[in-house]
Parts: C-alpha cells; sequence; structure tokens
C-alpha cells in the first residue's frame, strides 16, 4: 500500500505521528526508508520479507471504539525523512498465520504545524493533540531509545532520567534528580504486548553496558525493573493495593511507585515502576545458587519456580513433574540452571508431590513439614479475596531457600493482579461469591495439591482463624478503602491526562465485566466489589464465636504518603464506639485545623487531610502534627508537607 503526498514548507512541521490501526502487523516506510514497525515483527532481520507472519496477533482498535497504536516523529526526523515537494508513505501490512481469518489496515499521518497554516485535511474526530503538561506531582520517566523502536528480545541500549524533585512539584524540563543514565529495554508481558499501551522492561546499565544496581524512587537497589502499564484496570490500582496488602502482612511483593511516561518524546501515560521478581536480598531473599553449586548444600537452594504458560516470555525452561504439573525456572533462569540443580529440583518437586498424592499428606510429616503453611494460607487469601482469574496458573510463583536454612516450600510473591477485583468477563470471576479454588475458571490446569491443600480439614481452620485476624487489620475495608483513595488522591491531575492519552473511559478493554465512562466510577465498582466480596467471605470463615473483627485497643498511624503533597491520610483503630477529635498543629503549637470531632463507630477509621487550614487556604511548607484524642487515648505524630 502506497500513499503520495506533498509537502510545501518543511520548516513550519515540527511534530508527525502516524496512527496505525492494523491487524495483525505491519512496517511502515517513508521514501523507502523504514521508520516504523509493530513489536510483534522485532524477530525479523533488518528486512521483513513480504510474507512474514507476526509472532502474536493484534487487533485493530477504531472499531472497537479505541484510537489506534501512535508512532511518533519529532522534527528532526521530518527534516532527514521528509522533503519539500512529493514524498510516498508506504505500508506492508503481515498477518499472523496464513489461515488467519482477517487482515486489516488504517493509518493516518498528522502534522503539528508551527503556525496557523492549513496545509492538509482536517485530522479524524478521534485525533488527539500530543499530550503536554506544566507540572506533576509524580515523578516523571524520560526514555530515549535513540530513534530504535523497542522489541520484544532482546533488550536495545537506551538512556533513562527521572525527575523527582524533593519539593514533589516535578516539570518536565526540569533537571534529572533521581537517575540519568544508560539502560537496556525491552517488551515484556505475554498478552498485554498486543495493547497499544506497551508494557516494558529494562535494566540499568553502567557506560559500558554492565547490570548497574541503582535505587530508583528510593526503592533498594537493584539493576532488573518493570514498567507496568495499566490498562485493562482503569482504577491504575489493583496491582498496587495488592502488593501493597501483601507486603503489610509481612511477605514480599514488588513496590511500586506511579510515574508518567515520556518515551522518545511521546507521552505514554501513568506507568508503575515496580520491582522483577528476582533472588535479592531485598526481594526474594533466598541463598544465590551459581552454576557450581552442584553438590551437598549448595545444592539444595535457593530455587524460585512458576506456574505459567510454556512457550512465552521467560519461560522457555520447564519440567513436567510425575503427576503432570508444569512448573517454569524462574531462578536460577533457563540457560543458566545446571543439569545437576534441575535433577534436584525435579526430585524435590516429586518427592513433595508425591506425599500430597499419599493418604497421610495432612499428618505432621505431611504438607505441614514440607510447606510454610502461612505463607500458603496468606497468598491464597489475597488471591481469593481479588478472585483474580489468573491464579494458581498463571503468574504463580513459589520458592525455597538452600535446605539448611529453611527446607520448605514458600508461596509467593504475588504478580499480576490487574485482572482481578470484579475486572474480568470470564471465569464467573466477576461475581463476588463462590471460591477459585472450588471450580475450574478456565481450561488451564492447576496443580492437583493446590485443591488438595484448600480441602484440608485443618488448613481451612487455620485460614479462617488467620482471616479472623486480619479482618480488623489489613484486610478491614476502612483500611483497603484508605490505599485506595490515597493513591487515586495521589495521582490527581494526571488521571486526565492519562486517558486524554488513551481514552479508554466508557469503552470496553479486554477483559473488562463492567465498562463505566468515568474514573470516578471505576473507583466506586472496586471498592464496592471488594466490599461485597469481603461480605460473603466472611460468611464463609470469621470465627465471631472466638474473635471480634473489631480492634482490641487504640492506635494511631503513621501518615500515608508521608511526606506528601497535597493530601495524606491518616489511619486510625478504635475498639468501641467514641467521641473523636483529631486536630493538626503546627511545630509552634498553633491549631491549623480540626479534622474531625464527633462520635464514631468501632472499626478501622481513615481522614484525608489537604493541606488547608480551618478557613480552607492552603498552608505553607512544613512539619505539621496531627493528634487524636479519643476517650481516655492520646496519640500524636508528625507528617512533612512539601511544595
Amino acid at each position: 500500500m502506497r500513499h503520495p503526498f506533498s509537502i510545501t514548507e518543511l520548516t513550519k512541521l515540527n511534530k508527525a505521528i502516524l496512527h496505525a490501526d492494523y491487524d495483525d502487523g505491519f512496517v511502515a516506510f517513508f521514501n523507502g526508508v523504514e521508520v516504523f514497525r509493530s513489536s510483534n515483527l522485532m524477530d525479523e532481520d533488518d528486512t521483513v520479507p513480504y510474507d512474514a507472519t507476526t509472532n502474536i496477533d493484534h487487533e485493530a482498535q477504531l472499531y472497537t471504539g479505541l484510537i489506534p497504536e501512535a508512532f511518533v516523529m519529532d522534527s528532526i526526523d521530518i527534516a532527514q525523512l521528509l522533503s519539500v515537494g512529493e514524498n510516498i508513505l508506504a505500508i506492508q501490512v503481515h498477518n499472523v498465520g496464513e489461515t488467519s481469518s482477517d487482515m486489516s489496515s488504517n493509518f493516518f499521518f498528522t502534522f503539528g504545524i508551527t503556525d496557523e497554516s492549513t496545509f492538509y485535511d482536517i485530522p479524524p474526530e478521534w485525533f488527539q493533540p500530543p499530550v503536554t503538561f506544566n507540572e506533576s506531582n509524580l515523578p516523571i520517566l524520560i526514555i530515549d531509545t535513540f530513534g530504535e523502536e523497542i522489541p520484544d528480545d532482546p533488550r536495545i541500549p537506551a538512556h533513562m532520567g527521572i525527575i523527582d524533585n524533593s519539593s514533589g512539584i516535578n516539570h518536565i524540563n526540569d533537571p534529572f534528580t533521581d537517575y540519568d543514565g544508560a539502560i537496556t529495554i525491552e517488551l515484556r508481558g505475554n498478552s498485554s504486548q498486543g495493547q497499544p499501551k506497551k508494557p516494558y522492561r529494562f535494566e540499568t546499565v553502567d557506560a559500558s553496558g554492565e547490570n548497574n544496581n541503582v535505587s530508583l524512587l528510593g526503592m533498594p537497589e537493584e539493576n532488573d525493573w518493570v514498567l507496568y502499564a495499566p490498562w485493562s484496570d482503569k482504577t491504575l490500582i489493583r496491582n498496587v493495593l495488592t502488593y501493597q496488602l501483601s507486603n503489610e502482612m509481612g511477605w514480599y511483593a514488588s513496590r511500586t511507585r506511579h510515574c508518567e511516561l515520556y518515551l522518545n518524546g511521546d507521552y505514554k501515560g501513568i506507568y508503575v515502576l515496580m520491582e522483577k521478581i528476582k533472588r535479592d536480598q531485598n526481594r526474594v531473599d533466598i541463598s544465590k545458587l551459581d552454576p557450581d553449586g552442584v553438590e551437598g548444600g549448595d545444592l539444595t537452594g535457593g530455587y524460585i519456580l512458576k506456574f505459567d504458560w510454556i512457550w512465552t516470555g521467560d519461560n522457555l525452561g520447564w519440567f513436567e513433574s510425575n503427576e503432570g504439573s508444569l512448573y517454569n525456572y524462574h531462578y536460577p533462569k533457563p540457560d543458566e540452571i545446571a543439569s545437576e540443580q534441575t535433577d534436584y529440583i525435579q526430585q524435590y518437586i516429586n518427592n513433595f508431590e508425591n506425599m500430597m498424592m499419599s493418604n497421610a499428606y495432612n499428618e505432621p510429616q505431611g504438607y505441614p513439614f514440607w510447606l510454610n503453611v502461612d505463607s500458603f494460607i496468606d497468598y491464597i487469601m489475597l488471591q481469593e479475596l481479588s478472585k483474580n482469574v489468573d491464579a494458581y496458573r498463571l503468574s504463580t510463583y513459589i520458592y525455597k531457600d538452600k535446605h539448611s536454612i529453611d527446607h520448605r516450600l514458600y508461596a509467593g510473591p504475588l504478580w499480576d493482579i490487574n485482572h482481578g477485583f470484579g475486572n474480568c468477563d470470564y471465569g464467573y470471576t466477576w461475581l463476588t461469591n463462590n471460591w477459585l479454588l472450588g471450580y475450574q475458571a478456565t481450561d488451564d490446569p492447576i496443580a492437583f495439591w493446590w485443591h488438595k491443600l484448600w480441602n484440608d480439614d485443618g488448613f481451612e481452620a487455620a485460614f479462617s482463624e488467620r482471616y479472623t485476624e486480619l479482618r480488623s487489620t489489613t484486610l478491614s475495608l476502612n483500611h483497603i478503602y484508605s490505599i485506595i483513595d490515597s493513591v487515586a488522591n495521589y495521582l490527581g491531575p494526571a488521571i486526565d491526562r492519562n486517558f486524554t492519552r488513551w481514552p479508554t473511559l466508557g469503552t470496553y478493554v479486554w477483559p473488562n465485566y463492567y465498562v463505566f465512562d468515568t474514573y470516578e466510577e471505576e473507583i466506586e465498582y472496586l471498592k464496592s466489589w471488594t466490599a461485597d466480596r469481603l461480605q460473603w467471605m466472611d460468611q464463609e470463615m470469621l470465627e465471631v464465636s472466638d474473635v471480634s473483627i473489631f480492634p482490641k485497643e487504640y492506635h494511631l498511624y503513621d501518615a500515608y504518603p508521608n511526606p506528601f503533597n497535597p493530601v495524606t491520610t491518616l489511619w486510625y483503630e478504635l475498639p468501641e464506639n467514641t467521641m473523636v477529635t483529631i486536630t493538626i498543629y503546627d511545630m509552634l503549637g498553633k491549631k491549623v485545623k480540626t479534622l474531625i470531632n464527633e462520635t464514631q463507630d468501632a472499626g478501622y477509621q481513615s481522614i484525608i487531610w489537604d493541606a488547608t487550614n480551618n478557613d480552607g487556604i492552603p498552608v505553607s511548607a512544613g512539619i505539621y502534627l496531627y493528634q487524636i484524642q479519643a476517650a481516655e487515648y492520646s496519640g500524636t505524630k508528625k507528617m512533612v508537607l512539601l511544595k
């Protein structure tokens, strides 16, 4: 497909966008030079054969009401690739396979013009000009791949700068304050690679390309990172919420930081910078297993295994147990694990599964000896709370340390909960009743021992006891609401920018069960679904005769976030219905604002402070005290307002 077009004044063109609406792949050329290709053709050589097929399918977007994928050219690209007079845009379209039933292509080329000149037709109604903004309270990530498209594999060199000012206010032209250096970057994910908003994995490297452990946005030093691209989860929160709950329950899950991403000058919206799951003292804290650790105690750990599809992503190394369960090697990596190590971990798993198949599986030398039962209880609890359709079969990790440290299997870390909390239209996972481990949600097999563990009376009793304990603290509805509200308030104006760039509100995005027109409705649905799910779980699991779901004592928690700008959330516990007063003071002891002065019900409570005084006037940056007075209890803590 070739389309000629003419340019009369090249110097007036400062930006151009090629919108590509295609099924399944494409290569775009200007004047015979390749400029863009779809990510599912990145495995091909420098020249893509006309009859090449894509490595994954890609659906067109316009017919579903979404905006096509955008590819941006800056003024330098325009000057190098285009010329005054006639130019040719050529598109080479590809299908996912010779037997595929559909193939389509619609392409739109739009210029940014430096003045009021009108050279061409008006852009389509759905067209959105590039998003620009003056400031953000989120960190800003700026990545430059030096004109190269990011492939699935291998990672390519790039530069990344992070703006995260101590004031909490960031501008796109500010100096890089958190990181300014080299990275290597690639696409990540399975089905998520087909979405217009791409997810990425990158490594921080030094000038010679070697791994460079650094701290990003306050997270512990490492070199492996993920840029998660919230797409079907229009709250932008589900993963962040669940990982925080896991960490509060005492089990590592990836630390997260929301940010705004610019990639090669193109605003990509809100992303979540996250830690990649790997063995590390600040991540999955198990022993290092070197390739020469092939005998004695060294051979026994650590290992990380994963349940997932065996043909995609990092999962190109796996084994099948004697009982037919499929396990992927995650650590050591499939291309690094020694044959003695594969023999050991396979035999370990076979021995474990033999025990689970035996009549003595629930005796003291059965699963209580083989598993860290507490980790499995909490892991299953969060999977069941979210009713995550992928649980136990995809993105599911287990690990073990060296035998001399701990011989048991652990569950976790949690990963990929974006289709949880009612955000899925298959497997009956939108319903708030029933246990995932009580039925087969999809055709993907689940290792038999998950069900057997779940159906054991002793495990159920321990699960019920732990659930009852957590319902008055970490899993209290007020606490979960406070996390959701805190994150939504923190995202602030960036929410509108994200949905201007990706106008998915009011539009079905696979696998949404409900489609809402506004972000506020998305948040309300997340809250109401969670409340209904907890109510059903309460009926199934609460030991109401033995343990109260209310707090046992008064407690004032640390504000979150802290430092903050412009809002923070104060959390506290009330063991009984009582009169509550919460007051903000400056460091001179002068009263700034009374947040609450009323009788409140027992439970886990929270209140948001928007950094204003009693007259509604914003206060200046500095250190503030917040004090709670409830019955005979009084507590005071500090918080820092940044501007």
